[in-house]
């Protein structure tokens, strides 16, 4: 498996500790529309919960043990009282509560276990916004708000005592600072050391880019006097060139350690629609008793394999899941389960006021699409919602098609389709494709370039984010099944063709840490030189590689340089083929290339082996050595195990066998004597460790033959014939047969990344002209049924490879 959290090669780790740090932090703990958040540690166990709005049921607390990977827990409110936000979720005496702003008053809701049941909403009447708790020097509950106020609490802090004061007058930033105004608000309470840290933020939460910021004092006594920090502000974005805009609203927090933190919202540069995300950055503390950014904090790192909340629903639980919120309150028959389908009672007459079905979405790049049945009448169809209007999305009455774009209606089409549809939204970077089908496989695009970029506060106000969902208008129930959400940049087909010589094959994927993008390492195969005679065409290939922001365009960047390689490996004249590399613990890339020695017009006449390179910045190769395996030993695959043993396996061909072996190694250097894993037909083996089991992915020639094991030792071969059989291809430059690839692991989902030749097919299969030589990179996701691994390579591939630091 190439996917690995790579850290910083050994070479890198001279830089600046402000540029590895701004690389590594802040970093987005929760992404989306996630604003104001609140977090509690409660032993080993954090708590954390952000602004409800109008949104129903209301305050979704997540769940985390590490700060990083986090999970939906339970939602606290249903009874929606205007829009409620800027919580502040504490522990006191045992108890839990939320106190949050709504309709012009204060509010507080308790409940006895973090996952409810929850009290119904109590007024405090108390004005202001942003309330935060604390119990002062005097034993006494307090709620701080913004604007400086502070008012006291009853003892079970279910209302307040005494009129409210003004005990602090905020921080001065500089007067040319661009902001949205000085806002004081979200002040946020923390005891430590003799004194009250009162982190707060100013600035106005969105408008420019610079507006945001987080700023702290502190006290010996909660009522004052409050001195401002030196280091002030404590967060902030001081130039539209930084990746996330209008940094605020900050809560300090430590960790069963020691660390301590500071969890804040920004929007993303370029994605206003998302709403505010939750981000984190660390901190520590100076001598004199004050807090600031640390710069020396090693990178929070996340679960590969972690999905945190699942957005698709196939309304099988007979319960609404927590990703749904609807805009306002709901009542009892409006939302219904039943037979794994989902029934919306309509109301309105238009999208903006029907009923809606949210989900708060993550990515930039996705796709929504749902089954929609109109037997009983109404309208249903997908939004894309901010609020009652400002939408988009497409809609449907079984007879006619309606699209609509920041409310306005786009256009109408007379539907062929009937009462019985199928939608998807395709959303790549706020620029939409609607499609529509009769039976969910072959679809019609029916509106493309849709434009929803300005779908956000600074146009239509109200804090919100573009939520994606379902809605039904008119009076009957409409019936939904099966809800797909599905993250990623739609790949084209084919996924890369090498500019130079237009013959891409082998590809490997890995992240390269220094670039902060992915690099595909491929065979690089001589297509265009067409006067080269015999099969010299695939001989003295060089490496090439390319890069990739998502995992799914892709642009050439040259080729690995192999200087000085000796004449055991054919000098200049050396044959590259189907390199792997991992990151070892030395801080070195290691390359495990297959090697011919020459150049050869037919095949079996140029010794091959396996070598071993290092490289500090994957661009340059040192040759170290080959393997001491029998000649002709190729397509080395190497992998870490649990134990931090690494192995390699490959391929031994010898006596016109198809034999595998693997040897390991603690350090990557000296290795094992071989250890027999198989006799099967097939070569290139990608083995990689998904769902609980370890794979093998073997190129047999007619498709991919696919193993699984338990313990990467006793292989069970996949039923039903080859993965991606031979003639199952309809897509650009995807209908031979699919050829040696590589699997790379990102946030639990795997992509598979293979090559073919298009122009072997059919009567054109024996030719020998540039279009049978030339070679394409292709991409698929890996899917799971029932315990074995599907792909289908003709349905559009959305790829999602995230950041792995």
């Amino acid at each position: 498996m190439k996917m690995v959290k790579y850290l910083i090669a050994t070479a890198c780790l001279v830089m600046a500790a402000y540029h590895a740090f701004a690389q590594a932090y802040p970093k987005a703990i929760i992404k989306g529309d996630y604003a104001d958040p609140s977090i509690l540690r409660d032993g080993n166990d954090f708590y954390m919960t952000h602004s409800a709005f109008v949104y129903s049921p209301g305050f979704l607390i997540w769940h985390s043990t590490d700060l990083v990977n986090w999970k939906p827990l339970t939602r606290t409110m249903t009874k929606v009282k205007g829009s409620a936000y800027a919580p502040d979720l504490v522990k006191h005496c045992d108890k839990y509560y939320i106190y949050y702003p709504a309709s012009g008053t204060n509010w507080v809701i308790w409940a006895d276990n973090i996952m409810g049941p929850w009290s119904n909403p109590i007024d405090l009447k108390v004005k202001n916004i942003d309330p935060g708790h604390v119990v002062g020097e005097d034993g006494m509950r307090y709620l701080f708000l913004s604007k400086g106020i502070m008012v006291e609490l009853t003892d079970d802090g279910l209302a307040t005592v005494g009129e409210p004061i003004n005990v602090y007058g905020g921080w001065k930033y500089p007067k040319e600072w661009i902001t949205e105004c000085f806002c004081l608000e979200s002040p946020k309470l923390t005891f430590k050391d003799g004194y009250y840290y009162m982190t707060s933020a100013q600035g106005g939460t969105a408008g420019p880019a610079t507006s945001h910021m987080v700023v702290s004092a502190r006290s010996k006594s909660v009522k004052g006097p409050w001195e401002n920090s030196p280091y002030n502000p404590i967060v902030h974005t001081y130039s539209a060139d930084e990746n996330w805009w209008s940094k605020g609203h900050g809560t300090l927090v430590d960790d069963p350690n020691g660390n301590w933190w500071i969890v804040y919202h920004a929007y993303e540069k370029g994605a206003y629609t998302l709403g505010r995300q939750t981000l984190i950055d660390p901190i520590e503390w100076t001598e004199d008793g004050w807090y600031r950014l640390d710069k020396n904090r090693q990178p929070l790192k996340a679960d590969a394999g972690f999905s945190g909340m699942e957005l698709s629903d196939d309304f099988s639980t007979g319960k609404l899941g927590l990703q749904w919120t609807t805009w306002g309150s709901y009542g009892k028959g409006d939302i219904e389960l039943e037979n794994n389908s989902l029934y919306l009672k309509g109301k309105g007459d238009s999208p903006g006021y029907g009923r809606q079905l949210l989900l708060t979405v993550p990515d930039r790049n996705y796709q929504i699409k749902t089954e929609v049945n109109l037997e009983n009448g109404g309208t249903g169809g997908l939004i894309l919602f901010y609020r009652e209007t400002a939408f988009a999305g497409v809609t449907t009455d079984g007879e006619t098609i309606t699209i609509y774009n920041e409310a306005k209606e786009v256009s109408k089409l007379t539907s062929k389709y009937g009462k019985h549809v199928f939608l998807k939204i395709i959303n790549q970077k706020d620029i939409c494709t609607i499609q529509i089908s009769n039976d969910g496989l072959q679809w019609d695009t029916i509106k493309d370039y849709l434009d929803v970029s300005g779908l956000h506060h600074n146009n239509y106000r109200g804090f919100y984010a573009l939520r994606a969902g379902l809605v039904a208008t008119g009076s009957a129930t409409v019936q939904f099944n099966d809800f797909k959400y599905t993250a990623g940049v739609l790949a084209p087909k084919p996924a890369f063709r090498d500019p130079v010589f237009d013959g891409a094959a082998d590809p490997i994927v890995i992240w390269n840490a220094i670039e902060k993008k992915w690099w595909m390492f491929y065979t690089n195969r001589r297509a265009t030189e067409t006067q080269l005679p015999g099969v010299s065409w695939v001989f003295k290939t060089p490496i090439g590689i390319a890069e990739s922001e998502d995992g799914a365009n892709w642009k050439y960047v040259g080729n690995a340089n192999f200087p000085n390689l000796p004449a055991e490996a054919g000098g200049d004249s050396a044959t590259l083929w189907a390199p792997d590399i991992v990151y070892g613990d030395d801080g070195q890339w290691h390359m495990f290339l297959s090697i011919q020695a020459g150049i050869a017009e037919r095949w079996g006449k140029v010794p091959g082996y396996i070598a071993h390179l290092t490289s500090l910045n994957l661009r340059d190769w040192k040759y170290m050595y080959r393997f001491n395996l029998p000649i002709g030993s190729y397509d080395a695959d190497v992998i870490k195990m649990p134990n931090g043993v690494w192995r390699m396996y490959y391929k031994d061909p010898n006596n016109h066998a198809s034999i595998f072996y693997y040897l390991e190694s603690q350090n990557l250097k000296e290795w094992s004597e071989p250890k027999l894993v198989m006799s099967i037909k097939g070569e290139g083996p990608a083995v990689f460790k998904w769902k609980n089991y370890y794979w093998m992915i073997l190129c047999d020639g007619k498709g991919f033959t696919t193993l699984r094991s338990v313990n990467a030792e006793k292989w069970d071969k996949q039923p039903g014939g080859p993965l991606m059989p031979e003639g199952s291809g309809i897509g650009k430059d995807d209908v031979a047969t699919a050829r040696h690839g590589d699997v790379v692991i990102s946030n639990g989902r795997a992509y598979f990344y293979y090559f073919t030749h298009p122009g072997q097919v059919g009567e054109d299969t024996k030719k020998d002209g540039f279009e049978q030589r030339r070679s394409s990179i292709q991409v698929v996701e890996l899917k799971l049924k029932d315990g074995w691994i599907i792909a289908n390579r003709n349905i559009p591939t959305l790829v999602q490879l995230d950041n792995p630091e």
